[in-house]
């Protein structure tokens, strides 16, 4: 790799300590020095995920599982892939709080079955009808009332994300961010292998409708908050919240129907 292309992808700001960690991974100093520099990251990560949380978990509960995830971050971390350590490092720290969460049982057992139920009734409407369904052809095929539905897909999240982890055949890691992301930037060794993934979901996203693709598109890459983009649409916050989590439940639904 260039000096060139290594100044881009972990930042000239901290290349000396990135090099010293290099030179001795275990040596324990360096990766300290390393992790407090990217804290700013952890805790943007956090502001991100505290969005959608119960009002009964405090982000300092957090706060020791989002070190964790930055710090397998940085183990795992390789410049030669071509990616930026913030890019690489956001879903693994949004994942290490998912589990953490998810060991706290936010949801119970009924509540995760409604909602996989919910995702089976996207994936069958959608394969019938050639076109995503909305909150009430959702409620209509379970006999629900779509008041119950908005409410049950937005409890769903933290979950529902296009920062899930995926695993690729090499071992590696992958988001469903990273597939619909423009590939130009992906290494020529990993573009075959997602080719198919990326076209099951770019065509689900085409599905969605524009407000949705909108809404996916301000949050995750223009990093809006949701209460910024409740204002652009002139909308409650928890309702801009609901269209996140039932737009990427559609997209989960079309991953499922492909077994991936």
């Amino acid at each position: 790799m260039t000096e060139q292309a290594k100044d881009s992808v972990y930042g000239l700001a901290d290349r000396e300590l990135w090099e010293a960690y290099w030179k001795n991974p275990d040596g324990g100093q360096a990766l300290s020095d390393l992790m407090e520099t990217q804290l700013p990251l952890v805790y943007s990560v956090l502001e991100r995920v505290s969005i959608t949380l119960p009002p009964h978990v405090a982000i300092e509960d957090l706060l020791q599982a989002a070190a964790l995830g930055l710090y397998h971050a940085l183990t795992r971390f390789d410049p030669e892939r071509g990616y930026k350590f913030s890019s690489f490092a956001f879903p693994r720290i949004r994942g290490a709080i998912l589990d953490e969460l998810r060991q706290m049982d936010y949801l119970s057992r009924s509540t995760r079955s409604q909602i996989r139920k919910v995702e089976t009734a996207i994936r069958d409407y959608t394969q019938e009808h050639g076109e995503s369904p909305d909150e009430n052809d959702i409620a209509e095929s379970l006999g629900l009332r779509p008041e119950y539905v908005s409410t049950l897909i937005a409890r769903s999240q933290p979950w529902l994300s296009l920062d899930k982890v995926m695993m690729s055949s090499d071992g590696g890691e992958m988001t469903l961010r990273d597939i619909l992301a423009d590939s130009s930037s992906i290494p020529p060794d990993e573009e075959a292998e997602r080719n198919d993934l990326r076209q099951s979901l770019r065509e689900a996203f085409l599905l969605l409708t524009a407000k949705e693709q909108k809404i996916l598109y301000l949050y995750y890459y223009e990093e809006l908050r949701l209460s910024e983009i409740a204002q652009l649409y002139e909308l409650t916050e928890a309702r801009i919240c609901q269209i996140h989590a039932l737009s990427v439940a559609k997209l989960k639904a079309a991953l499922t129907k492909d077994d991936v």
